[in-house]
């Protein structure tokens, strides 16, 4: 090969090398840049998803609702759609998986606070609201005007309530017996204790706030039982226990008349101020829902094989239940300020007296699951978003 040759041999792998070092240059460029890209994308959708943490309160209209003012209904509630909702100072409280949301009746924000509890539950009383952790160990007093403590438990809390003075009962559990129950007055000072032997299911405070009723349920003879003891915050002995009742007691309520009343799970029954039983209304069908209020219980009752429905209203008694029958399906029932009862059927509302007799019909969307009550105001419960509806008065 001549000198000639080999320089141009020479030149044109040179020139090949640039061009090699260029495409690998160019290769690393575009992968680079994809790698932002991609990168970027992920940041997006991280946000996207995320986004009730950074846009919270947005109305219907996807605008940000300005506090102290009038709304927009439906209001769009972000995140899950497995909201609570609540009434609280004559407002609307809404707990979402990471937000405790408070509005005016009108649909105007009164504020939004995030959380960082995981399966957050909402419980309701005069002007608190609690919200704490099923099965962590944190909790929290609010108001709508602000919050007033957060605390952590030493176990896991089962389940928690809040009384209209403020007070929170919780029910732990406990390294020495069934459960622990746990009474923090409105400051987050701890006032009372007590180690259970038994389960509890269910706690209702006093009228005055100085004690509470508990429901304790235990296993006999292979069938499950309830009792119900009134306690003290401030005495050592108990005030009283009820007889045994036959059933699995899921709620208990003080009367306006000083008495208790407790669901179960296939009966109710009322009893006087001393624990004992005054009334027993035993199910002819299946429990899918209850309300109580003041001195009022109305049981929604299914049939399952003939796809019939009753709502049983007892008027503080059971020696005269009024049954209303339905060949449709019911959503849920309530009851009203004024003791009437409220019905939801697929696609319609029905306020009911005391009688049964239906005193109103309001046509509703078939797609709320649900209300709430907040005064005369009906709050319906739709997938990520409330409306709202009124009754005549």
């Amino acid at each position: 090969m001549t000198k000639k040759a080999i320089l141009q041999t020479g030149a044109k792998q040179k020139k090949q090398n640039i061009y090699a070092a260029r495409s690998q240059k160019k290769r690393r460029r575009i992968l680079r840049r994809s790698v932002l890209f991609l990168l970027l994308v992920m940041a997006i959708l991280v946000l996207y998803r995320r986004r009730d943490s950074w846009m919270p309160g947005l109305d219907a209209s996807g605008g940000q609702t300005q506090q102290g003012k009038e709304g927009k209904f439906p209001l769009y509630v972000p995140g899950s759609s497995e909201y609570q909702m609540g009434a609280a100072d004559g407002k609307l409280a809404v707990l979402t998986d990471s937000y405790l949301y408070f509005y005016q009746t009108g649909g105007g924000q009164v504020s939004a606070r995030q959380h960082t509890y995981g399966s957050a539950m909402l419980q309701t009383a005069g002007s608190y609201t609690l919200v704490y952790e099923s099965g962590g160990e944190h909790f929290r007093l609010d108001t709508p005007s602000k919050q007033i403590f957060e605390k952590t438990a030493a176990d896991p809390i089962i389940f928690g309530r809040v009384s209209d003075q403020g007070k929170v009962a919780l029910v732990t559990g406990s390294e020495t017996g069934a459960c622990k129950m746990l009474v923090f007055n409105a400051k987050g000072q701890q006032l009372y204790a007590r180690n259970c032997v038994e389960d509890l299911s269910d706690i209702c405070f006093h009228k005055d706030g100085g004690g509470c009723y508990a429901v304790s349920v235990f296993m006999q003879e292979g069938t499950l039982k309830s009792v119900v003891n009134s306690y003290s915050f401030t005495e050592k002995e108990d005030l009283w226990h009820s007889q045994t009742l036959d059933m699995l007691a899921v709620s208990v309520y003080n009367t306006s008349e000083g008495n208790t009343f407790v669901f179960g799970d296939t009966r109710c029954a009322f009893l006087d101020a001393q624990g004992k039983v005054t009334g027993i209304y035993e199910y002819p069908k299946s429990l899918s829902g209850c309300a109580f209020r003041d001195q009022t219980a109305v049981l929604l009752l299914s049939d399952q094989e003939r796809r019939s429905s009753s709502v049983v209203i007892l008027d503080g008694n059971t020696q005269s239940p009024v049954v209303r029958s339905y060949e449709k399906e019911i959503k849920a029932v309530g009851l009203l300020s004024d003791s009437t009862v409220l019905v939801q059927l697929r696609s319609k509302l029905e306020r009911l007296s005391e009688t049964g007799r239906v005193l109103e019909e309001k046509e509703i969307s078939d797609s709320y699951e649900g209300f709430s009550t907040v005064g005369s105001y009906i709050f319906l419960h739709g997938y990520q978003h409330i409306d709202r509806t009124e009754l005549k008065k």
